[in-house]
């Protein structure tokens, strides 16, 4: 009698209950309710494990939270290898790449699942790329890609205080660092710069719509379309005319309308926070006091004395 086939799994993260069929848990904290464009983010607590072989739909990186997982293994493609586990390491498992990942005692990581037709997008926005392969990467360290995913995992615990111009932001620098990093490509016509900044009247009309749509959750997308640029080169030039990256230049324009408001009106700092683009009084407060050392009503008392 012959022996089946042994099936191989496979994971589409754009279903909820995608990890079902590999992992004993589901994810305990994760972005699906939320569409974030082209991202998907998951924070996981599982058992000691072994996932069956399997493939996924999107290119994956994942993170560990744990201080150390001795006697884990992965198969790439049936090439096995050990890891020693430290706390922030990173592998990336691309697309469509059989894979199996093995490991003993309990763990804590995070899944970051990237859409490849998201990818190939900021790949042709950042310098055309005709054609690229992401390389599959057993975990080791990687910072940038630790603090991206430690700063998503924040604002999907807040996500009432979230910012979207702020996750578009990583979501961006994750995939360009990824297209830099870990891609084997053909690319051509690559400008990477020699650029000055945006041109004055481009950076006029940026700021212009930013001030005049500041009480909005602003989008990185919205602000490149209105100089007709992609996110990716206006957010580069954006900061190399301003010293700010665009969500940080949003802040200290909120902060600013702020303090005028608090100065020239009797409004309820509540209101204040609204009309400016704040979700939460208590995300006002701590960015206002993280930009200017007081909170928002002792900034009102100390200038009306």
């Amino acid at each position: 009698m012959m022996m089946s086939e042994k099936k191989i799994v496979s994971v589409d993260f754009a279903q909820e209950d995608s990890y079902s069929e590999i992992l004993p848990r589901s994810p305990h904290i994760s972005s699906y309710h939320q569409k974030w464009e082209g991202l998907r983010f998951d924070v996981h607590q599982q058992p000691g494990h072994e996932t069956p072989e399997h493939l996924l739909q999107q290119h994956a990186i994942t993170i560990s939270l744990e201080p150390i997982i001795n006697k884990a293994e992965r198969v790439f493609d049936g090439n096995l290898q050990s890891e020693n586990i430290a706390n922030g390491d990173v592998a990336i498992i691309p697309a469509h790449i059989n894979h199996i990942s093995r490991w003993q005692s309990p763990a804590e990581f995070i899944v970051i699942g990237i859409e490849p037709a998201f990818l190939k997008r900021v790949a042709i926005e950042t310098g055309d790329w005709q054609e690229y392969d992401i390389k599959p990467r057993f975990a080791a360290p990687d910072p940038l890609i630790h603090h991206i995913g430690l700063a998503l995992k924040s604002e999907l615990e807040f996500h009432d205080q979230s910012s979207r111009i702020y996750i578009e932001s990583l979501t961006n620098t994750l995939c360009v660092h990824i297209l830099k990093h870990y891609c084997v490509a053909s690319a051509n016509n690559l400008y990477y710069a020699k650029d000055k900044g945006l041109s004055s009247w481009k950076l006029k009309q940026a700021i212009a719509y930013i001030n005049d749509n500041l009480e909005q959750d602003l989008a990185l997308a919205e602000i490149a379309a209105i100089v007709d640029m992609s996110m990716y080169h206006f957010s580069r030039l954006f900061k190399q005319s301003t010293g700010l990256a665009p969500h940080q230049y949003v802040m200290n324009c909120r902060i600013e309308r702020a303090k005028k408001l608090l100065i020239q009106t009797n409004q309820p700092i509540e209101k204040i926070c609204e009309q400016i683009g704040f979700q939460s009084q208590s995300h006002f407060t701590n960015v206002f006091r993280k930009l200017t050392g007081i909170t928002p009503r002792a900034y009102r008392e100390q200038t009306k004395i």
